[in-house]
């Protein structure tokens, strides 16, 4: 008998050791962690929803700046977080977008991406809020005018997802940790999206109601990079309430962008409808 619990025992211990053992996760936000995903019993509450308006602007565009105005004063009419703005130089349209002589080229990639997927407007200003097709369009570029109303629309949502992100710079190299934390279940998967964005840009621009052109127009929130599909990036896991999903970056910030003008913005969206379901930024400063 005592030989018969001897091996009962070294085979209770053989069955503990090969049981499978979770990899760590340390949960401490000032601990900076690789790509992990988990889901948590400890759901905090959401966050209120905030909107995201893509500004397709372009250099040439006489009118261009009015719809700028316009998104400043929609933004500074709401609480800090609840309207961010996107300035998107698409390639599509060149004779408002082709940089002037001796200036700056504010077009990119990650622009024309971004208009090729969502729809090129007819013309210019024009702009995307929270990339939704509202009841009655057919696409999703409204003119800048609509865009105030379109924006407390979108704000009496809720959304499934809160964002948070993090960051430190050494020497110019970035390093920031993106943390999605699901507190209810979405219709539809998500993608994310992480875009740099810069302010104070200085460069020629056309002026509305027969002005002169302007060679030190400031061209603020402009898009300047984006860390992988500037469409959005697949999320993988399934989308249950508690759910945690943390993704580091490091960054080499160019030498022809100013730190202390540039965000961090990270835009969850529907991969279904495209449409925006949660936006936050960060600053680099």
């Amino acid at each position: 008998m005592k030989c018969f619990n001897i091996i009962i025992a070294v085979f209770s211990v053989m069955l503990i050791a090969c049981e499978e053992v979770p990899p760590f996760i340390d949960l401490n936000p000032s601990v900076k962690s690789k790509d992990s995903s988990y889901i948590t019993t400890i759901i905090p509450a959401a966050q209120h929803k905030a909107v995201l308006i893509d500004d397709i602007t372009g250099v040439r565009c006489n009118n261009c700046p009015k719809a700028a105005s316009r998104a400043k004063d929609i933004i500074t009419s709401k609480t800090e977080d609840s309207v961010l703005l996107l300035a998107i130089y698409t390639r599509h349209m060149p004779n408002f977008t082709l940089p002037f002589d001796g200036f700056m080229d504010l077009t990119n990639d990650f622009s024309f991406q971004i208009i090729d997927a969502l729809g090129v407007p007819t013309g210019l200003p024009s702009g995307y809020v929270d990339r939704h097709i509202f009841t009655g369009q057919s696409v999703r570029f409204q003119s800048y005018t609509t865009w105030a109303n379109l924006v407390n629309e979108r704000l009496k949502l809720a959304t499934p997802v809160n964002i948070s992100l993090e960051k430190t710079i050494t020497n110019r190299e970035l390093n920031f940790i993106m943390n999605l934390t699901y507190t209810s279940a979405p219709n539809n998967n998500h993608k994310f999206s992480l875009y740099l964005t810069e302010d104070g840009l200085l460069s020629k621009q056309a002026m509305p109601d027969g002005a002169k052109e302007k060679d030190d127009y400031e061209h603020n929130h402009v898009l300047r990079h984006s860390f992988g599909l500037a469409t959005g990036n697949p999320i993988n896991e399934s989308l249950v309430p508690g759910r945690v999903i943390i993704k580091e970056y490091n960054y080499s910030i160019p030498t022809n962008m100013d730190i202390n003008k540039c965000h961090l913005m990270c835009v969850v969206t529907d991969v279904v409808t495209n449409e925006v379901v949660n936006v936050r930024q960060i600053s680099l400063k």
